[in-house]
């Protein structure tokens, strides 16, 4: 049965329910669609006042940064840079088992509380390797795959249950970016979600699947899953963020921690070899799925390969942001980011009104 809805377009009755049908009627926001609105009278003398740090899956963290598990963001030393400026490093999972833990003995780790590593879901090597990484004292591990929406992380998250339980481990699940997909991840009793996809400034899934929305929007859907559960879950702002002022706003919102991909890679501490081209430095940059990652699997197509510029030492680019993120507490008269949280107020821009907050050089 069809029926006509103009002289050119035919649908069948099923289509009703889908399609066109479902298109939201609100706007899908990015950091660059909002700004924080100045609206505090504040207290603070000096920036130095506020305290960035938080308390994340058992570690206390100076700054709410995360390094994302890519093999060209975060092996051992850069989980080790990272762990002395009191951030986390999560070591990627896209090497051996032995390789992964001899990240961190290499890097004088084996005591640290700030280990992190990565795993896959699959359950004829990974639950070997979270057992692994679990008998050399990971607490926190991270369940790394594209699609937190999927039955088959909550099948493998019931495979390791009682891991779970034995090691008293913390799990960090996604990518999501929805209301649904947060709602499910929650009631597979994660302990902290990724969200955001189709972010990443190496990650082609939006160009190439169609699959994505902006990474505001994606937020505010889980927060408010979050919310209407009553849940405790840790929120990690993954993708979007590459200026200091993109990660006031994700913290602002209310998310209690961000990643950074692209913001770490072709610093000193990130794997890889300084590479000399045209009179300047670099280093690699690669998506999680590109092919430099997977060449055993050419059928993944969502990870882009590129070179960044020689940023130097990580320690840098943390102070950059820690300043950046005081600096807009103080704003809003918050010395916790918990206050931060509380006063925040958002503002919705236009192009012009964008374009206008830039310098003008």
């Amino acid at each position: 049965m069809q029926k006509t809805i103009s002289d050119k377009t035919v649908l069948s009755v099923n289509g009703s329910g889908t399609g066109f049908k479902k298109i939201s009627d609100t706007y899908s926001f990015t950091y660059d669609d909002i700004s924080l609105l100045p609206n505090q009278i504040s207290g603070i003398r000096h920036r130095s006042e506020c305290d960035t740090g938080i308390d994340f899956l058992g570690v206390r963290l100076d700054l709410p940064v995360i390094g994302s598990p890519m093999n060209t963001v975060v092996g051992g030393r850069m989980a080790k840079a990272l762990a002395e400026l009191k951030c986390l490093g999560i070591v990627h999972r896209f090497n051996s088992i032995e390789e992964q833990i001899k990240e961190f003995s290499d890097n004088d780790m084996t005591d640290s509380e700030f280990k992190s590593a990565a795993i896959g879901i699959n359950k004829e090597t990974d639950i070997d390797r979270l057992k692994k990484l679990a008998d050399f004292g990971i607490k926190i591990i991270c369940v790394d795959i594209a699609n937190g929406g999927s039955r088959m992380i909550e099948e493998f998250l019931n495979s390791i249950k009682s891991l779970i339980t034995e090691y008293d481990l913390k799990i960090i699940a996604g990518n999501v970016a929805s209301y649904e997909t947060t709602e499910f991840l929650i009631n597979a009793e994660v302990h902290s979600i990724r969200v955001g996809i189709g972010n990443g400034a190496m990650c082609s899934t939006s160009v190439k699947s169609g699959i994505g929305i902006g990474q505001v929007d994606a937020i505010i859907r889980a927060l408010e899953a979050r919310e209407n559960l009553k849940s405790d879950v840790k929120i990690i702002a993954d993708g979007g963020i590459n200026t200091p002022g993109a990660m006031c706003k994700a913290l602002a919102l209310g998310c209690d921690a961000v990643m950074f991909g692209r913001v770490l890679a072709g610093t000193e501490e990130s794997p890889g070899d300084v590479l000399k081209y045209n009179s300047q430095r670099w280093k690699k940059y690669c998506g999680s799925a590109s092919f430099a990652v997977k060449q055993d699997k050419k059928n993944y197509i969502e990870g882009e390969e590129s070179l960044v510029p020689y940023k130097g030492a990580v320690s840098k680019i943390i102070r950059e942001y820690k300043e950046g993120l005081q600096s807009s507490m103080s704003y809003l008269n918050s010395r916790t980011i918990e206050e931060f949280q509380k006063n925040a107020s958002f503002v919705k821009l236009t192009s012009n009104s964008f374009n206008e907050r830039k310098p003008q050089v």
